[in-house]
């Protein structure tokens, strides 16, 4: 059976994402993440119809559910820099568990998996695993489209800032 890179059991989970659907792994099932043909989500592709939906109407990448005026971003060090994502905004505690157990995130020894034929994958997206991720809090994002033709969601600028390595964020003592 497949498992997950850590216990899941052990990491605190918001009632938002406690409502979600599991998969085979345990996982928490992302809002916008797009199903195979034998209904199996691959965490890697996103349902396009749900994240233009999610645009327009300010819903959290994680559980679906509105926003407040203040959302969270997740990037690595050149999307924090630039306030430019492909993922959605989400509420602070869906975005810090997800630093906390996604192992492209969090996994100290995570492989990417390569581009699978049929999803579409942003051209500007690195699949190069950055040291660390940023989590940015921000009151709004715009729409924009990149010379690449890809669509990003550039963040207002942000409140504030922490930095996460390896599911913690720094300078939190490890457990």
């Amino acid at each position: 059976m497949a498992r997950t890179w850590t216990d899941l059991s052990l990491i605190e989970q918001p009632e938002r994402i406690a409502r979600l659907a599991r998969d085979v792994r345990g996982y928490p099932i992302p809002f916008v993440v797009e199903f195979d043909d034998q209904g199996i989500p691959d965490f890697r592709a996103l349902d396009m119809q749900k994240w233009v939906h999610a645009v327009n109407t300010k819903r959290c990448g994680i559980c679906g559910e509105p926003l407040g005026g203040r959302m969270a971003f997740v990037g690595g060090p050149l999307s924090m820099a630039n306030r430019l994502f492909t993922d959605l905004p989400m509420h602070r505690t869906c975005a810090e568990y997800a630093l906390r157990v996604c192992p492209f995130i969090a996994a100290p020894k995570f492989a990417y998996s390569p581009k699978v034929e049929g999803v579409r994958v942003a051209t500007s997206v690195s699949d190069t695993r950055p040291e660390r991720f940023g989590l940015g809090i921000s009151r709004g994002f715009s729409v924009a489209q990149l010379p690449s033709g890809d669509i990003v969601l550039h963040a207002n600028p942000f409140e504030e800032i922490t930095w996460w390595r390896e599911g913690r964020q720094e300078g939190e003592p490890e457990k």
